[in-house]
C-alpha cells in the first residue's frame, strides 16, 4: 500500500482593490458581496471614496456582486482556479474600477442580459497576473448597450 501526501493549500491571496462610481461620482455604501460559488463569504461596504479591498484565496471561483438602491447590479466573476506558479510569491493586486448604471434608465428595457456577469477576469499565462477577459467584456458591453437602445433613453440622464 503506497501513502500519497496531500500537497499543501496555497495561502497567497490575490489582493483586489477597487473604487465605484456612478459614471460620474464615486458611490459611497455601495454594497460589495462576496460569493464563493453559491455561498456568500463575505460582505463589505465602500467607503466615502466609494473604495473597496478584499483578498481571494487561490484556487476557488468567486463572484463579486456590487449593489445600490436605484442602480443596477452588476457582478464580476474572479477565476482563481489556475496553476499559479510557485516562484510567484507575490501576486500582484486586481485594480478594479467600475460603475454601476442608473436603474431608471433602463425602464421598460429587459435587463436580464445583464444577470451576467459583466467581466470575467482569470489567470493569464503570458500576462503571470490575474487579468480580464477583454472579449468577454466587450460583449457584455454590446448586451448593456442594446438594453439602453430598447429601453429608448438613449443620450438621456
Amino acid at each position: 500500500m503506497t501513502a500519497h501526501a496531500q500537497e499543501p493549500a496555497d495561502e497567497r491571496v490575490l489582493p483586489v482593490d477597487g473604487r465605484v462610481t456612478d459614471g460620474d461620482k464615486k458611490l459611497a455604501g455601495c454594497e460589495v458581496i462576496i460569493y464563493e460559488g453559491n455561498d456568500e463569504v463575505a460582505r463589505q461596504t465602500t467607503d466615502k471614496s466609494g473604495r473597496f479591498r478584499v483578498g481571494l484565496g487561490l484556487n476557488k471561483e468567486f463572484a463579486l456582486v456590487f449593489q445600490k438602491e436605484g442602480f443596477l447590479p452588476k457582478r464580476i466573476l474572479v477565476d482563481t482556479r489556475a496553476k499559479v506558479p510557485a516562484e510567484v510569491l507575490a501576486i500582484a493586486p486586481l485594480d478594479m474600477s467600475l460603475s454601476l448604471l442608473t436603474a431608471s434608465k433602463y425602464d421598460g428595457a429587459d435587463t436580464d442580459v445583464l444577470d451576467f456577469p459583466f467581466a470575467i477576469v482569470r489567470w493569464d499565462k503570458r500576462a503571470m497576473a490575474f487579468i480580464q477577459d477583454q472579449q468577454y467584456t466587450a460583449d457584455m458591453m454590446r448586451a448593456n448597450g442594446a438594453a439602453l437602445l430598447q429601453a429608448g433613453r438613449t443620450g438621456k440622464d
